[in-house]
């Protein structure tokens, strides 16, 4: 009645696995540029809150310390080249979908407790996110513990 032809059913099964094995080996690519995109994102985003942190502290202590601001903006550029680098190694649906994604991010309105959009509101102080803080080894003065460069020596830490 019936013939199974076992050698072709092996081959249909071997191109079913390696057809599985591809499709599981773009997706897990996908997904660790996507990563490697927002892990790099948060850096800019921190370095540039630090950037202005320190703009803003030097200008309020009345100082100027233009050799740590340019380490500041060469760190964040460092960071910016690294995100175009992950950018140009996606596909361009990648690239295309993280890019919409970005945009997405920046024009999310700010919502009041009462349900209002509102313009952003800018912080008198700065914000500390965590309060902790560490010694610059070189002079000892007291930074923020996720500084990349003491603002009084301006020492990489």
């Amino acid at each position: 009645m019936f013939e199974i032809d076992m050698e072709m059913l092996k081959e249909q099964g071997l191109q079913f696995v390696d057809t599985a094995k591809k499709a599981a080996q773009e997706l897990a690519d996908k997904g660790k540029n996507q990563l490697e995109l927002l892990n790099q994102q948060a850096r800019l985003s921190k370095a540039q809150r630090q950037l202005g942190a320190l703009v803003y502290s030097l200008h309020k202590a009345g100082e100027e310390n233009q050799p740590l601001v340019d380490k500041y903006i060469a760190a964040v550029a460092e960071v910016e080249k690294a995100i175009e680098d992950i950018k140009a190694a996606m596909t361009p649906e990648e690239r295309a979908e993280a890019e919409a994604q970005e945009a997405a991010d920046a024009e999310e309105p700010v919502v009041s407790e009462d349900g209002e959009e509102s313009e952003e509101e800018i912080e008198e102080e700065p914000v500390k996110l965590r309060g902790e803080t560490k010694i610059c080894p070189v002079c000892h003065a007291e930074v923020d513990a996720d500084a990349l460069f003491c603002n009084h020596c301006g020492a990489q830490l």
